[in-house]
């Protein structure tokens, strides 16, 4: 185990690790999917809270945003703030990589739900305001990740994250905090609820990649997956008879869910480490910010030419929720307009290297 939380991401290489690229791209297809289906009959593919449709969707719900966090996280690990200096720049470095993409996408999205028919949705024009102060569809994890960055960041700077023991004390309170606080909606401002629930998958990346970087051996990875399977039947269980939990219980339940399938996956990336999958995880975060505009304008489109058979709906939406976004990293990418307002990139040097030769830039996931 490595003593300090700031000598790790010093004393190791920071080369992109394809298995890690490969998670990353695992964990977009898996958010975008969940968004094409959508989290209730009125949205996404609109399909029926009894159908099998839902029921996917619910049963990735504690994998799909956590795994986003635990990378965040473990990504985070390879240079942690150890210093008010750092503290600063790192505020700098995640208002324009987190809250420029907010305002610029935000208002695109707004203004889309507005004016486009066929929507799930169609906000009133005197709701704008809230697009940035309160979660709006998918966007609320910006602002999530946001405060977490700051929190973990401080947390590095007061010494709080330097040693396991510590690091097990922060996550531990945050654990509890997940199952036994959770923010009125009228009073869920910035997404801190979103916040609450994503700040113990951060730290648990950051563990991960500081305090125990080794590969798992086969009886501990054979010991989790009986974990998480057992967990994930009571999962099932739960929601195909309609259990009604208290909210402490659900939410303990959902904990328990995640954190057991994302080490799993975690300790098994190496036997999905697809070319394929690392490429399409080096461009996520344009694919995170942009595939509500691919997915739902397919749908849209589908729905025009009367196309409603919910396989072909959604391998449809899917591919261009993904692919979309893509292209328009690739061929607009290095455009400093696109660079600065929509991706949260730097402007783009005067040099070979833009999003077109290294997508990876274009990483949720890359520091400030």
């Amino acid at each position: 185990m490595n003593q300090t939380a700031g000598t790790s991401g010093e004393a190791r290489t920071q080369k992109k690790d394809p298995s890690t690229q490969a998670l990353r791209g695992l964990a977009v297809l898996l958010m975008v999917a969940g968004h094409v289906i959508g989290d209730g009959s009125d949205r996404g593919m609109g399909v029926p809270d009894e159908s099998l449709w839902r029921l996917s969707y619910l049963l990735l719900e504690d994998i799909r945003m956590p795994l986003f966090t635990v990378i965040s996280g473990f990504v985070y690990a390879m240079r942690p703030v150890s210093n008010i200096g750092a503290l600063a720049a790192l505020l700098r470095g995640k208002v324009r990589r987190l809250l420029v993409p907010l305002l610029v996408v935000g208002a695109l999205l707004f203004g889309m739900k507005l004016v486009v028919p066929g929507t799930n949705t169609t906000p009133k024009p005197s709701d704008f305001w809230r697009v940035y102060f309160f979660g709006y569809e998918h966007l609320w994890f910006l602002q999530a990740i946001f405060i977490i960055f700051l929190l973990v960041a401080v947390l590095g700077v007061l010494g709080f994250l330097s040693t396991p023991l510590r690091w097990t004390a922060c996550t531990a309170i945050t654990l509890i905090l997940f199952v036994v606080i959770r923010v009125p909606e009228a009073m869920n401002v910035f997404s801190v609820n979103g916040a609450i629930s994503l700040l113990p998958f951060f730290l648990i990346g950051y563990g991960l990649y500081t305090f125990f970087p080794a590969r798992p051996r086969s009886g501990a990875l054979i010991s989790v997956a009986i974990v998480f399977l057992a967990l994930y039947m009571v999962r099932l269980t739960g929601i195909v008879n309609e259990w009604e939990w208290n909210s402490w219980a659900s939410r303990a339940l959902n904990l328990s869910v995640g954190i057991a399938g994302i080490l799993l996956i975690y300790s098994a990336r190496k036997f999905i480490t697809f070319r394929w999958l690392a490429w399409i995880g080096g461009f996520s975060f344009g694919v995170y910010l942009l595939h509500v505009f691919g997915s739902a304008g397919a749908r849209i489109f589908l729905e025009k030419f009367g196309i409603t058979w919910n396989p072909a709906v959604f391998l449809v939406c899917l591919s261009i929720g993904v692919g979309a976004p893509i292209i328009f990293q690739v061929l607009v990418g290095r455009w400093n307009i696109v660079r600065m307002l929509i991706l949260g990139e730097k402007k783009n040097p005067r040099q070979r290297g833009d999003v077109a030769t290294d997508p990876s830039s274009a990483s949720l996931f890359k520091g400030a």
